[in-house]
């Protein structure tokens, strides 16, 4: 290793980033989808724009966790998948004890607990159970919790692996325990919109300020629209390809594609899909393990796509 790093020293900035990405262009060619997920993640983190209702649960969607998430004893377990700051917060809050934390980085966890410190919210890290698994694979009891919870956590999961991981959950959960998560569902009224016109929708329309939440709106709706519906993912490639396609000369506009651009991008870097899934995909997934109990969707945003679904194990 020291003598590669000596011969790189020699190059120039540009070389050293073509070689960079032809680095990153084979590892995702070699590498299976939860690989790139794990490579993504380690690189951007769970944590930035915590208060982006599309990227972290929102204030309203808290309040709907918290009306599902019944401490009525002392004992009850929780099993938190992911690091999702405002989640692992609320948990703290409703006094859950000893609740389990479960990713595949405890480096991930780590920064998770960062950001929530930036933000002045107090969290007592030794009340929480770490736990660095692939969630498929969790070494945990059977029938063991009460609650499992999860932000967009079937986004992280390859549609083909989606049964065995139901089924690991139900495993876990507790006779009438339940699994509450925010899902992401496709918005299939862009199936047949033509993508110059869904950049348009939002760069043509009266509220356009080049948020950060019209960003994330500006991506998702590209990521709706150009899925693959065989594989029900959808290529981050494609979606740079239609975003440099488009033509603009108002410089507006031209930072508001290259901001999404480069939101993009970071997934383009490992071929990393977006799983993108329709509600009867999914209900065809969930239905063999859990009823669904009810669904709700936040007030405090365009939510009718996000709904958190309080499923009961069958």
């Amino acid at each position: 290793m020291h003598l590669m790093y000596s011969i790189l020293k020699r190059f120039s900035n540009r070389d050293l980033l073509r070689i960079r990405k032809l680095i990153t262009d084979i590892l995702s060619i070699k590498l299976p989808y939860r690989e790139q997920s794990k490579l993504f993640w380690d690189d951007n983190g769970y944590t930035r724009n915590l208060r982006i209702p599309l990227a972290n649960p929102s204030k309203d969607d808290l309040n709907i966790y918290k009306k599902y998430l019944k401490h009525e004893e002392n004992n009850q377990k929780t099993l938190l998948l992911g690091s999702t700051p405002l989640l692992r917060s609320l948990l703290n809050e409703l006094d859950f004890k000893n609740y389990v934390v479960a990713d595949f980085s405890f480096a991930t966890i780590e920064n998770s607990l960062k950001e929530l410190d930036k933000l002045g919210i107090d969290l007592d890290a030794e009340n929480e159970i770490w736990l660095k698994s692939d969630w498929l694979e969790m070494p945990l009891e059977p029938k063991s919790f009460d609650y499992v919870v999860g932000d967009f956590v079937f986004t992280q999961i390859e549609p083909d692996k989606q049964p065995l991981f139901v089924k690991k959950i139900s495993s876990l959960l507790k006779q009438n325990g339940n699994f509450i998560v925010r899902m992401c569902i496709c918005n299939t009224a862009f199936d047949n919109v033509d993508p110059k016109k869904i950049i348009e929708g939002i760069l043509f329309s009266k509220t356009f300020e080049n948020t950060v939440e019209q960003r994330f709106a500006l991506l998702y709706r590209l990521r709706d629209r150009l899925r693959d519906k065989k594989t029900q993912a959808t290529s981050p490639r494609i979606i740079v390809d239609e975003i440099l396609r488009y033509k603009t000369e108002n410089e507006k506009e031209l930072e508001f594609l290259r901001s999404v651009l480069k939101m993009t991008l970071r997934r383009a870097e490992v071929d990393l899909p977006f799983i993108t899934q329709t509600k009867d995909e999914l209900a065809d997934v969930i239905s063999k393990e859990f009823l669904l109990e009810a669904s709700a969707i936040a007030s405090d945003y365009v939510s009718d796509n996000f709904p958190i679904y309080i499923l009961k194990k069958i």
